[in-house]
């Protein structure tokens, strides 16, 4: 797992991250005329929505020797032309902390192409977020305590529009709560299906069942004070929209219900359940399908409150957890003001 510092403007930090993955042997994939199409087709919407990570992809294209067009078609077009990972995430409020955990699974070739990244851009919130692909983030947590992570839901509902790599940077470089994260989505055009778990430190969290026309907010609840979400959609809104709930190879079902009980038995849950729980492999919340070249990649617990993460680099049950203090002393820099 790769761990780069970023700063500065977007165009500059793009180049700065562009530069190092060239001057260390990395090429940039070949993009096919198909994703090209669909990339051109979307860069006006990324324009609208995002302008700023338009000069980032500028500015990492430069790095890479490549044309911006093929950074942008690449990204863009990931989870249209093939699946994307198969995820657990849950948050809940133990009355005195907040906390989200969350397995990211996926091809295991793609391990080798994991990232976790301090990103301080110029005028916008600064924040740890992880990410298998150079300027998309999958998850992270910011220095206001706000938290979003993605799952992929099985869908033929596909268009042109942006897929989540975009929308979680935004969220994670502008909101500072949920609700601000929550309008965020209701104006992202959104390509593909995706759950966005989203939390903050005053305990709010909600789960957004996105589809590239549809849309539904999904609260804890009566009495609950944790959410969940896998790799299905929930709401009676939205369960239309998804298809193979009934071949289930990654288990979604199994590891929602799983990780619900765990959290309506416990109410007093903290980090080391949390990574207990992401951790059972019998339950398949961790994954290792040898069968389909399939695992978690990597483990993370964020807690919102002291703006601790602690991260397991591979499968949980195999990985021992680690703490990165990146965000935190980064937060401890901008009070000091240096």
């Amino acid at each position: 797992m790769y761990h780069p510092r970023l700063r500065g403007t977007h165009y500059e930090m793009g180049k700065h991250y562009g530069s190092i993955l060239y001057k260390n042997g990395f090429r940039f994939p070949k993009v096919s005329e198909e994703k090209l199409a669909f990339g051109r087709q979307s860069h006006a919407l990324l324009k609208d929505f995002y302008p700023e990570l338009i000069e980032e992809m500028k500015g990492f294209a430069e790095g890479c020797h490549v044309t911006d067009e093929e950074v942008s078609s690449f990204i863009l077009s990931i989870g249209v032309f093939e699946p994307e990972g198969q995820c657990s995430i849950f948050a809940f409020y133990n009355s005195s902390e907040v906390i989200m955990g969350r397995n990211y699974d996926l091809i295991l070739d793609m391990k080798k192409y994991t990232e976790s990244s301090l990103v301080c851009p110029n005028n916008k919130y600064s924040y740890v977020g992880h990410s298998d692909v150079f300027l998309g983030k999958v998850d992270g947590m910011n220095e206001q305590g706000l938290a979003v992570a993605i799952t992929l839901v099985q869908s033929e509902y596909k268009e042109v529009g942006l897929n989540f790599y975009v929308a979680v940077r935004k969220i994670l470089e502008s909101a500072s709560t949920v609700e601000e994260a929550i309008h965020i989505l209701r104006e992202f055009p959104s390509s593909i299906c995706n759950n966005y778990l989203l939390v903050d430190r005053s305990g709010d969290m909600a789960v957004v069942e996105k589809a590239p026309h549809n849309m539904f907010v999904r609260r804890p609840g009566e009495d609950e004070s944790f959410i969940i979400c896998t790799n299905h959609f929930v709401s009676k809104e939205m369960v239309g929209l998804q298809q193979n709930v009934d071949h289930d190879w990654s288990k979604s079902q199994n590891r929602y219900t799983y990780m619900e009980e765990q959290l309506r038995k416990n109410s007093q849950l903290n980090r080391e359940s949390v990574q207990g729980i992401l951790s059972n492999s019998k339950e398949h919340v961790c994954l290792n399908l040898k069968k389909y070249n399939f695992g978690t990649l990597y483990s993370v617990v964020y807690e919102l409150n002291s703006f601790r993460i602690h991260r397991a680099e591979g499968q949980p049950n195999r990985c021992k957890y680690k703490e990165d203090k990146r965000l935190i002393e980064e937060i401890h820099k901008k009070r000091r003001g240096i």
